[in-house]
């Protein structure tokens, strides 16, 4: 996961600064989130990444086309960084994201948006959750 051969790492703050570039309401809650904590705290700034994901792809969502455009940016971040992201990059997307993912009902929906790297690391396999009617 740690691709040191590169000349730059992602490290977690340039992921979040890349997120929030992805979405305006992740901008808005990263300042929540310093506001809150006054530093960024990786994982649960991830969950708050995890949540806005799952309001991108609920059904009858206002704005639905944008907002799955949206989170096709986010998903695409998240694959770049796993690809070119430090050790606590890659585990953060991992364990706050992807396997946090899992555990969510809109995750059917999810998994097929997630590149090879982020599916790579999807622990449950197709069988394991059943077709959810967000698509």
């Amino acid at each position: 996961m740690n691709l040191r051969s590169r000349d730059r790492v992602i490290d977690n703050v340039e992921l979040a600064d890349k997120l929030c570039a992805d979405s305006s309401d992740l901008r808005v809650a990263r300042s929540r989130h310093l506001g809150l904590h006054g530093i960024l705290i990786p994982h649960v700034f991830m969950g708050e990444v995890l949540a806005h994901a799952g309001t991108c792809i609920l059904p009858g969502v206002a704005n639905a086309q944008s907002r799955r455009e949206e989170l096709s940016r986010i998903v695409a971040t998240l694959e770049h960084a796993m690809a070119g992201g430090d050790r606590e990059t890659c585990s953060v997307i991992c364990i706050s994201f992807l396997w946090d993912a899992e555990g969510e009902p809109f995750f059917a929906a999810l998994r097929p948006l997630l590149g090879p790297r982020l599916g790579a690391h999807v622990r449950l396999q197709p069988a394991a959750y059943t077709a959810h009617p967000m698509h």
